[in-house]
């Protein structure tokens, strides 16, 4: 684990149209490459709107960790998880 995932959460949950964020997961080095994975249930009726949500994530996310690559797995608003790690 490189960043704490309630770490990854707070941030993620900034965002608008963020409603949880769970499965979260980081490796990598702080300052040199950091790799973060998480699943992001988002308020989106299509995908072009769920695509500006997590481009939001993705900033906020590089802006506190670059170098940093995301990936993430959007669900719909009716998901449900009270998990927010592996």
């Amino acid at each position: 684990m490189a960043i704490a995932p309630e770490t990854i959460y707070d941030i993620a949950l900034q965002v608008p149209g963020v409603i949880n964020c769970h499965y979260i997961a980081s490796r990598g080095v702080i300052g040199r490459q950091v790799f973060i994975e998480m699943h992001l249930v988002v308020e989106a009726k299509d995908v072009e709107t769920a695509h500006r949500i997590t481009e939001k994530v993705e900033s906020l996310l590089e802006e506190k960790f670059s170098p940093v690559r995301v990936l993430i797995h959007v669900e719909p608003p009716a998901y449900t998880s009270n998990q927010i790690s592996f």
